[in-house]
């Protein structure tokens, strides 16, 4: 259960602040007085958590390559769980076609191989990018391969899709990673989740449909702008901008003529996105009368 009170902050000296924190919270996370603990700052909030001098434990991980395709699927799953380090038993030629294959979804990993041996391993590199900023990257590539598909360069728009996979992997750990750490809230980590989950099959709905007709055309050009808007609003800060322009998307969406079954399902994913908007203004508090209980 989230529980919330206000406290004043105090001075400590010329330059630091400080506050006082319940004691029944600090009791709940097992921190007493004279104990270290670590602060996060992720540019908005400040969050506490309990230090410790202990080594992170060491996840050893051993893929045999058997089954090419299953090994590959394991590889992927170990980078998006966080993992930094995954040994590998295959000879040395399989472990070159296979590691071929894993660049196509991830593209900053290191391989240690040995010519003469069994045991070899790969490496995945941590390039710390913070939330924002990639699904930042995920708006516009998602613009690109939109207007790739309504201008028929499919092959453009293969290649975009490539990389709008790559960083969907790495949108994944760094989520992981972030929940990890207490630099984002669960609530707000689940709806980040499912919005790109939505944003992937949107995109992915694009790609398979392929060969569009005209009408679906004009339909894509208008789904253009309304997915740039529903990906924007996630990206606002300001809640008021949030729901305005999820709100905008909402009501844009009833004007799009949606003759096919593509159009209608891409209209429902971008709903989705917007919908996801509205459900954080509803747990912030301060925005509920203004935008859900308006005074009469």
């Amino acid at each position: 259960m989230t529980e919330k009170i206000v406290k004043k902050i105090g001075l400590i000296g010329k330059g630091s602040l400080s506050v006082v924190i319940p004691k029944k919270w600090a009791d709940s996370i097992g921190v007493r007085p004279g104990d270290e603990i670590g602060l996060i700052f992720d540019g908005s909030k400040i969050t506490i958590v309990p230090h410790t001098q202990e080594e992170p434990e060491n996840i050893n991980i051993l893929i045999e390559i058997e089954e090419p395709d299953l090994a590959l699927r394991k590889l992927i799953a170990s980078y998006v769980e966080g993992v930094t380090r995954v040994k590998v038993r295959a000879e040395y030629t399989e472990l070159l076609k296979i590691s071929e294959k894993l660049r196509e979804s991830i593209s900053m990993f290191m391989l240690r191989a040995d010519p003469n041996s069994r045991i070899h391993e790969i490496i995945f590199d941590d390039v710390k990018t913070d939330i924002t900023s990639t699904l930042k990257l995920i708006e516009s590539i998602t613009t690109e391969i939109l207007e790739s598909l309504v201008n028929r360069d499919y092959e453009k728009a293969t290649m975009y899709h490539r990389e709008f996979m790559r960083i969907y992997l790495h949108f994944l750990r760094s989520l992981k990673l972030n929940l990890a750490e207490n630099s984002v809230e669960p609530y707000e980590a689940i709806d980040l989740l499912l919005s790109i989950e939505y944003v992937k099959e949107l995109v992915n709905t694009f790609i398979n449909a392929r060969e569009l007709t005209s009408s679906e055309i004009k339909c894509v050009e208008k789904l253009i702008e309304l997915t740039e808007g529903s990906i924007n609003a996630l990206l606002v800060q300001d809640i008021d901008t949030a729901v305005n322009t999820a709100s905008n998307v909402l009501k844009l969406l009833k004007n799009v003529d949606v003759e096919s079954d593509f159009c209608e399902r891409c209209s429902y994913l971008i709903s989705k996105i917007s919908e996801l908007v509205l459900g954080r203004c509803i747990r912030n508090k301060a925005c509920r009368c203004k935008h859900f209980y308006p005074k009469v």
